[in-house]
């Protein structure tokens, strides 16, 4: 039985089969998560002629409310699961009709080929997952527009987690976003149950 939490905390990070079925209702229904991907969202400010990349989407909540927002410019998506691929697709399937919404699959360390560059990025608690987070933020940042900002959320999950442990990951998130090419880093913190979490922005510098 001890390996049932294991288990089920895995399928956040890649959701397959009937668990991961069940992980992607919990991303979708838990209030945490949807004030999670809205507050990420208002954070960067996004303009209707943006072009907007989510890396790690999951069932699409964040995808839905920028597509509302870009009613001139796109919102593209890449996530590893090819579950949460079809579950979002089904979310969005109007705007990706309407071609304001494209989701792709493919890995956050080996992205897709973008046919132009984004203006906004945005990534909710997927850093935990990410092997070399430098490495995957510099790739980030190379198919980002001059002046583009990034934002990345997260919200510590473990039992027991206190706002001590949200500084924590919000330091590290700083220190690869830094490390990475990226300044003006800044961290805000968005108050939601059972524990507050960090959405730490950096923009990409202008060139000299």
């Amino acid at each position: 039985m001890s390996s049932i939490p294991n288990t089920i905390v895995h399928q956040f990070g890649k959701p397959s089969g009937l668990l991961g079925l069940l992980a992607g209702l919990i991303m979708r229904m838990r209030a945490s998560n949807r004030v999670r991907n809205l507050r990420t969202v208002e954070l960067l400010d996004i303009q209707p002629a943006d072009r907007v990349l989510e890396v790690g989407f999951g069932p699409g909540l964040a995808v839905a409310r920028v597509a509302e927002l870009v009613t001139a410019g796109k919102v593209v998506g890449v996530d590893h699961s090819e579950l949460m691929l079809r579950e979002a697709r089904r979310r969005n399937a109007k705007a990706i009709r309407a071609g304001r919404v494209e989701l792709l699959l493919g890995t956050a360390e080996a992205l897709p080929r973008f046919e132009r560059h984004f203006d906004k990025v945005l990534a909710v608690n997927v850093f935990m997952f990410w092997n070399d987070p430098v490495s995957v933020l510099t790739g980030v940042r190379k198919v980002m527009n001059p002046g583009g900002v990034i934002a990345l959320t997260l919200q510590p999950r473990r039992r027991g987690a206190t706002a001590a442990d949200t500084r924590t990951a919000a330091e590290r998130i700083v220190a690869s976003l830094r490390a990475a090419g990226f300044g003006e880093v800044r961290t805000e913190i968005v108050d939601v149950a059972p524990v507050v979490a960090a959405c730490v922005l950096g923009r990409v510098q202008q060139p000299a």
